[in-house]
């Protein structure tokens, strides 16, 4: 086998007890070499959104109302696809994914999401006025 088959759900929340509630869902296959960057990419591709314009954040559970895995890295990608090729249950450890709009100021210095600003505070540079806002 060289790949992962991999179910995400999408566009829900967390709710206090740490389950993944209204969300849509949908199936992908993952390579078993998956980067991070091609993880993001299949996803974002699937969800037809635009990956210029969105930050995501990509979450799983290993039990059920356990503490959260946030995947942010190759290792984190290796690690999430080493565990989904032990499981058989293809409704084990589905991707929950936040996907949040990125709206950055006029002259682009400072976004918000997943990007990385170099600013302590955010929106108080003087001239921007940066927002985030939650996709719907």
């Amino acid at each position: 086998m060289d790949h992962v088959s991999v179910l995400v759900y999408y566009d829900g929340e967390w709710n206090h007890t740490r389950s993944y509630e209204a969300y849509e869902n949908v199936g992908i296959i993952l390579p078993l070499d998956c980067t991070y960057v091609k993880l993001v990419e299949i996803i974002m591709k699937e969800l037809k959104r635009d990956q210029s314009q969105h930050a995501t954040k990509i979450q799983y559970q290993v039990m059920e109302n356990g503490p959260l895995i946030e995947i942010c890295s190759y290792r984190s990608v290796y690690f999430y696809i080493q565990v989904k090729k032990t499981e058989s249950n293809l409704t084990k450890f589905p991707l929950c994914v936040d996907v949040e709009m990125v709206v950055c100021s006029e002259d682009n210095r400072i976004c918000l999401g997943n990007a990385v600003t170099g600013e302590d505070n955010i929106g108080q540079q003087e001239g921007t006025n940066p927002k985030r806002v939650a996709e719907e």
